[in-house]
């Protein structure tokens, strides 16, 4: 299997305690009088290694990084505008342009992967909010909720996977190909879905 992974920028990759990454991050904050840039979480590098053997790993960028961290990125395949700031429309609205504004970034992760040539067996959102995922379920791409701190999900939108360390990145993709595996061996390919394959799958 060969994927095409995107990182949901922001907190997923980035610790952001003792500073605001979107739109400040020329402006750290101070915690105990000492200034504290971002920093990767730890499982972020070892994460990629595997994951480069298995497919492109891409990022869904919210903002550049501080001058003199650019060494500490990733090597992403490509990059693409996150989803845009919220306007001044009534709250009411507010969920229709959130949800017009991931299309929109959707779109242009479409594009780049049309462009690269290859065709992966799956795209892979993976996000620390379950916000896209019901879009980007409906696109046939998997959804991995990257849930460092094991809070509970409240809304109706489903992930792929649950994982609590990008470690556990490559157990939950193996898990959703077995179980693929198992379905198709029970059912006619016709009606062996990927919502039935991958119902409960959470690595431990």
């Amino acid at each position: 299997m060969t994927f095409s992974v995107w990182f949901d920028g922001d907190e997923t990759l980035w610790d952001r305690r003792g500073h605001m990454l979107t739109g400040l991050l020329d402006e750290p904050s101070h915690v105990d009088d000492a200034t504290r840039a971002p920093e990767l979480f730890p499982d972020v590098l070892p994460a990629m290694v595997d994951l480069a053997e298995r497919g492109s790993v891409n990022l869904i960028d919210y903002a550049p990084m501080p001058a003199g961290h650019e060494h500490v990125l990733p090597p992403f395949a490509a990059h693409v505008d996150a989803p845009g700031a919220p306007s001044d429309l009534p709250p009411e609205l507010h969920d229709t342009e959130a949800d017009l504004n991931w299309l929109a970034t959707f779109e242009r992760i479409d594009a780049v992967i049309a462009e690269s040539g290859s065709t992966p067996d799956d795209v892979v959102l993976i996000s620390n909010t379950v916000g896209p995922f019901a879009k980007a379920a409906e696109r046939g791409w998997l959804t991995v909720w990257l849930n460092r701190d094991r809070v509970a999900n409240l809304s109706e939108s489903m992930p792929s996977a649950e994982i609590h360390s990008l470690l556990d990145l490559p157990e939950a993709l193996d898990a959703i190909d077995e179980a693929r595996a198992i379905i198709a061996g029970l059912m006619p390919s016709s009606e062996a879905t990927l919502a039935t394959a991958l119902d409960g799958v959470t690595p431990a």
